[in-house]
This record gives C-alpha cells, sequence and structure tokens, in this order.
C-alpha cells in the first residue's frame, strides 16, 4: 500500500471529535469537497450544520459585505448555515423556480405606497401616503401591531428605532418602547432637516444649512437622546454613504469626502475620466442618489448615455454581489456580480433576471410606474425579493430546486448530482 493511501487510512479511523476540531478550521468550500470523501465524513460534517457559530464565521468570511443585514432581515430562526446556503446560491438565480405574488393595492390615494421596511420579526412596514401600515411576510396580511397614522416625507426603521421625515423638513426619532426603559426620552425631533442615513448604532443627519450631526441613539451611557455637531460643509450636500465605519459625502460639486475625526477628509472628484458609477459604488452612494442629477452630470462630462430602461433609473438597491435596478417605468433589472475589469457597471453587463411591472391598470397612459423600493428577506433555500410601487408591492420568491438526501446538501459548491463516495482501503 502507498503511503498516500496509508495516511488516508489514518485519517479515515481518526475520532470523530479530532476530525470535528480538524473541519472546523477549513473554508466553506474545502467543508464541502471533504463530505464526498467517504460516508463516515459526510455524516461529521452534515452535523456542523447546526453549529452556528462555525456558520456565522463563514458568513462573515464569504458574505462580509450583506451577512449582517441579511440576518436581521431572514426569515425568524433561519439557522446561519441556511443564511449562508441562500446567500451563496444567489449566483444560481436563474435555475431557481420562480412565483409571483402581490399584496397592497391601493385603490384611493390615501393608500399609494411611498416605500417600506423589513423588520427583523418577519414584519414587513409599509409606508403609505395617509399611515405606516405593518403586514406579516409569509401571508401578506396586516399583522396586529397598530399603524402610524400621518402623512410623511420618509420613513425608515430598524429593530431599535423609527425614523420619520415630515415634509416641513421635523425629523422624529422615536425609540421603541423595550429597547431600553431607563432611557429618559423616547424620542427627539430634529428641525430643517434635508437627507439623513440610519446604520446600526447612529442616526446622520444634515440641515438645511449643510450642517451635519449624528445621534448616537444606540449609545447606553448617553442618557437623553439628542444630536450632536459634526461639522458644515462649505459645498452643497447633496447624498449621505456609510462604508467601512466612516460616513461619506458627496456635494453637488460631484466631490466625495469621507468624515474622519469630525473633519471632511476629501478622496475625490467625479470628473470626465472618471467611473462615476465605481465610484459612487465603493463609497455607497447608490441607494440614497438622486439619478436625474447623476444623468446630468453624465451629460456635462461628456458620458455615453445608456438607452432603454437604464436612462431612466430611479434607484440602485446593492445587496452583496446582487444589484437591484429600478427604473421610473415599472422596469426591474437583478445583477450578479456587474462588474467590467474589476469596476462596477451596470451599462455593459446583462441582468441575469429583468421584469416588467408597469400595467395600464396601475399607471394611466402618460403617467409612469416607479420602483421605489427593493429589499430581500432570506428562507430556507430561497429569497423572497420584495418590489414596491405606488399602486401595489410585487413580491417575486424564488426557490432553489435540489436532490433531497437522507443527508443536508451542502450546495452551492456540491453539483446536483448522485454522490460517489471514495472507497478507502483498510487492508495494509
Amino acid at each position: 500500500m502507498s503511503e498516500t493511501s496509508e495516511n488516508l487510512c489514518h485519517m479515515y479511523t481518526l475520532p470523530a471529535e479530532i476530525l470535528l476540531n480538524i473541519f472546523i478550521y477549513l473554508p466553506a468550500k474545502d467543508l464541502t469537497k471533504c463530505r464526498e470523501v467517504c460516508v463516515r465524513w459526510n455524516l461529521i460534517i452534515d452535523g456542523l450544520a447546526r453549529s452556528d457559530d462555525l456558520w456565522s464565521k463563514y458568513c462573515k468570511q464569504d458574505f462580509s459585505k450583506v451577512y449582517q443585514i441579511a440576518r436581521r432581515k431572514a426569515k425568524p430562526g433561519l439557522l446561519w448555515y441556511n443564511l449562508y446556503r441562500s446567500l451563496a446560491l444567489w449566483q444560481r438565480l436563474i435555475e431557481s423556480r420562480e412565483d409571483t405574488d402581490e399584496f397592497a393595492s391601493a385603490s384611493s390615494l390615501r393608500e399609494e405606497i411611498r416605500n417600506f421596511e423589513i423588520l427583523g420579526n418577519g414584519v414587513l412596514g409599509v409606508h403609505k401616503k395617509a399611515a405606516i401600515v405593518y403586514y406579516d411576510i409569509e401571508t401578506l396580511q396586516e399583522s396586529k401591531r397598530r399603524s402610524i397614522t400621518g402623512d410623511f416625507s420618509r420613513y425608515t426603521e430598524n429593530e431599535h428605532v423609527i425614523i420619520i421625515l415630515s415634509f416641513h423638513l421635523h425629523l422624529f426619532l422615536i425609540r421603541k418602547e423595550l429597547f431600553d426603559l431607563s432611557k429618559e426620552e423616547s424620542n427627539v425631533t430634529f428641525d430643517n432637516v434635508k437627507l439623513y442615513t440610519l446604520t446600526e448604532n447612529a442616526l446622520y443627519f444634515v440641515n438645511l444649512q449643510d450642517q451635519i450631526y449624528v445621534c448616537n441613539y444606540f449609545d447606553d451611557k448617553n442618557k437623553k437622546l439628542g444630536g450632536t455637531f459634526l461639522l458644515k460643509s462649505e459645498d452643497g450636500i447633496m447624498s449621505l454613504g456609510f462604508s467601512d465605519g466612516h460616513l461619506n459625502v458627496l456635494t453637488f460639486q460631484r466631490n466625495i469626502y469621507t468624515v474622519i475625526n469630525n473633519d471632511l477628509v476629501f478622496k475625490c472628484t467625479l470628473g470626465p475620466d472618471s467611473n462615476l458609477l465605481h465610484q459612487l459604488q465603493r463609497y455607497n452612494f447608490l441607494e440614497q442618489l438622486d439619478w436625474r442629477v447623476y444623468f446630468q452630470w453624465m451629460y456635462v462630462l461628456n458620458h455615453t448615455i445608456p438607452e432603454g430602461p437604464l436612462r431612466d433609473i430611479i434607484i440602485v438597491r446593492p445587496y452583496g454581489d446582487v444589484y437591484f435596478v429600478g427604473s421610473n417605468w415599472g422596469v426591474l433589472r437583478i445583477y450578479y456580480a456587474p462588474y467590467t475589469a474589476g469596476e462596477f457597471n451596470i451599462f455593459d453587463t446583462q441582468p441575469i433576471k429583468q421584469y416588467n411591472f408597469m400595467e395600464r391598470s396601475d399607471c394611466p397612459v402618460l403617467s409612469t410606474c416607479p420602483i421605489l423600493q427593493v429589499d430581500v428577506f432570506e428562507g430556507e433555500d430561497g429569497h423572497t425579493v420584495i418590489v414596491a410601487m405606488p399602486k401595489k408591492i410585487a413580491v417575486l420568491s424564488f426557490t432553489h430546486m435540489f436532490k433531497r438526501t437522507a443527508s443536508l446538501a451542502m450546495l452551492p459548491y456540491s453539483e446536483v448530482q448522485k454522490v460517489k463516495y471514495m472507497k478507502i482501503s483498510q487492508s495494509s
């Protein structure tokens, strides 16, 4: 027997506890390959599927840009292993089974939809013209949670706070009651606010004088909510982004800055030789960008303006390597890793999915049907993409079908086929 075969025999006879301690140090891709070595290894590795510590580590390693958001908005009780598999399966979206549905149809102007938020308990907060109404994602029916009545410009919510911007530029921060009962205040109002961005533990906002403030609502040491002044921009601020732990600022003069130690640090200017999309994606401005201004910049800088639905972009929603691009005429495109020569570029790459939600009954002639919001609800072996338009919310359900066996299928790295196990001889 060769030396290699002898070493394999020794590996095969190791106690399960030792093999487990070896396997947990392997990357996820190598782990799935080891699973196909023999029946014993297959069973041991399948047992790791319920190790949340292991698969949360894999999610952080392989999907660092999106795993926290995906986890917060995923199906309640979803294992980290299932979340990892769902995130990995996006690259095979074109092979999935697809179902469509819709709900929250607006029969009057008061019911027209503006945006929505997926909350961490399987609830969807839908911002309508006259109220914020909550729905159960699984049933698509209104939940028992009480609505918030009022006509607001913008609404954002996470597990800790509700943020509402009024048409009079009053910004309301409402802290949820069960978050921290020791806080002296449950809400606070800021005036003359023109834009804001909400992170995991802080609210950043800009007033009409282009002064930037921060409210650390998650800071337990701060017993009283309030805004802390950071700095004033001499340029007019157009958009805010947040990446790598820092606030980014985009001005109408096409300058990009990063806030470091309460100071604006210049990063770049979007000029004639710049890849505008790549720079905006790099500093996380895509979601809050005014795309009308963007196309004006393209015209001024003599950049080639795209034709078709891409000329009427109204929203770009990044989700890891997946990008949802919605137009003003009800067209939604889904891209996976749209990069050209290492730079982000949706104009010269093809989408993996495309939908047209515009219907004459919803959108009369000479009217538009803008895609207002897109977000994702991850489940086991599939994804639910929720798309908001003024008259309805569409639901795209993608389910990945693969051969079921007695053990868990470690997709996407193992192919959907009969696994052939190596027979390791123990004879000398």
